[in-house]
């Protein structure tokens, strides 16, 4: 998952919008469809913000970081 943005697509862009309904940050619907739109972008700085992904001074973007998604991802799996 590092470095997914807005505009990409396939099977890792699904996966992470699955964690991410499973996080509730996405709505079920339309689901996982496999495109980074607005929908995940949004729901990506929703996860970000929650987890207080950011340092001050630093603006949170829809960008699924590499650090930060493997953080993300231990945390709804409940494994770290």
């Amino acid at each position: 998952m590092i470095g997914l943005k807005q505009g990409d697509s396939g099977e890792k862009v699904a996966y992470l919008q699955e964690l991410l309904i499973a996080a509730g940050h996405l709505d079920k619907n339309p689901g996982a469809d496999g495109e980074y739109g607005t929908e995940t972008t949004e729901a990506v700085r929703k996860a970000r913000a929650a987890q207080g992904s950011t340092k001050p001074g630093t603006p949170i973007t829809g960008t699924a970081g590499g650090q930060v998604m493997k953080e993300f991802v231990e945390k709804v799996a409940g494994v770290k």
